[in-house]
């Protein structure tokens, strides 16, 4: 942000009037930024991240649309291939619209699994 100083020439006579300034007043404006400057929240997993999966426990879960669980069944395909020792649970999303209705469903979720793939659909 700075500080501009105009000379009378550039002033308009209704911000004269307005701010009560004689003619030869000079007149400061600051220039703002008005996307602001907020800085974003932090973002941050469930978990950290797995070196290797191995004998862990892996959750599925689709949001319910048409053709997510079809991804699904390839990704799992593909892991069982590399992860053979692993285990593999599908967890049905409770409210496929929403995810207002699911805040205790998420820790549950955590709970029972190690690694955890949301997929969507459409």
């Amino acid at each position: 942000m700075g500080e501009f100083t105009f000379s009378q020439e550039y002033v308009l006579p209704i911000a004269t009037v307005r701010a009560g300034m004689t003619k030869n007043a000079p007149v400061t404006l600051e220039v703002l930024n008005p996307r602001g400057e907020i800085p974003p929240p932090p973002t941050m997993g469930i978990r950290s991240r797995i070196a290797d999966l191995s004998e862990k426990t892996i959750g599925l879960c689709d949001n319910g649309k048409f053709g997510a669980n079809n991804f699904l069944d390839a990704i799992e395909a593909r892991l069982r291939e590399k992860y053979p020792n692993a285990t593999y649970l599908r967890l049905p999303k409770p409210a496929a619209q929403t995810i207002t209705l699911t805040a205790d469903w998420y820790p549950e979720v955590a709970a029972k699994v190690d690694a955890f793939i949301f997929a969507t659909g459409d």
